[in-house]
């Protein structure tokens, strides 16, 4: 009997320390299925675990960033989702551990949003550090046209990011939120031509994969901490984290380049 050669629903490609991760369905606008969400699950897992990669990048193929689940599969049926159960289930279970990865992953993550983001799809560029868009990009939660309140942890990001009178309009009319506006909230780092989008995203990614990686993993540790803490519990904390990253070979190169600069001038 021949064996059928499993599609792939998921790039990785590993280059001068930036993992690029791309969902490759772009017949379906990124759709995520139930093969989208093992392969994109196990991308996300090698590209932390591997040494080589200091940067990751997340993006889609064709017109769309990601198009959401795969609705089609959860009409029929397929994907493992068949009763209630099974997709509060795929949430938990498979969903959760991934956008967590990538929240508190100790390397920085860009969403290279080629366009639309939409329900889980937004999830993911939402759950990424830094955001890069062309302005033909939007986010969309249309969970309410459905019948379904959002999933994918974005009731806990789109409010930080852009205001709660922001993410119940969202959440309430299911009318999308244009890059450009998102771009003015913040919620989009940049802006960038569609033509330009691969090159910006590979320069920003290019340089901060020559970062010191210890002070990014801080960085990326204090800022979350710091959202679920006072003031005082944040300085705490960037306090510990200073004091264990002063005793780091990176923090002694550092200062001797910086001394080194100086004595220059």
């Amino acid at each position: 009997m021949a064996t059928t050669e499993v599609e792939q629903h998921v790039m990785v490609r590993i280059h001068d320390g930036v993992g690029l991760i791309q969902l490759n369905r772009p017949e379906k606008m990124n759709a995520i299925g139930a093969l989208t969400r093992k392969q994109l699950g196990d991308a996300i897992k090698q590209v932390e675990r591997d040494d080589a990669v200091r940067v990751v990048v997340l993006t889609g193929s064709g017109r769309a960033f990601c198009s959401g689940a795969d609705v089609t599969e959860m009409a029929q049926g397929d994907g493992g989702m068949r009763t209630p159960e099974d997709v509060g289930n795929v949430l938990r279970n498979e969903y959760m551990p991934m956008l967590t990865r990538l929240r508190t992953m100790p390397k920085p993550v860009i969403a290279a949003m080629n366009g639309p983001a939409v329900g889980i799809g937004a999830s993911y560029a939402l759950a990424c550090d830094i955001r890069i868009a062309t302005p033909e990009a939007y986010i969309l939660e249309a969970f309410v046209n459905i019948g379904l309140a959002p999933d994918g942890g974005v009731s806990w990001l789109l409010p930080r990011l852009a205001g709660t009178g922001i993410a119940y309009e969202m959440f309430f009319t299911g009318k999308p939120l244009q890059a450009v506006d998102a771009h003015r909230l913040g919620v989009i780092n940049r802006l960038v031509p569609a033509d330009r989008l691969e090159a910006e995203v590979r320069e920003l990614a290019g340089h901060l994969a020559t970062q010191p990686k210890g002070a990014m993993a801080g960085a990326k540790r204090a800022v979350t901490h710091a959202l679920e803490s006072s003031y005082e519990e944040a300085l705490e904390f960037e306090s510990y984290l200073q004091e264990a990253q002063a005793a780091s070979p990176e923090f002694a190169e550092g200062v001797q380049a910086f001394l080194a600069k100086r004595s220059k001038k």
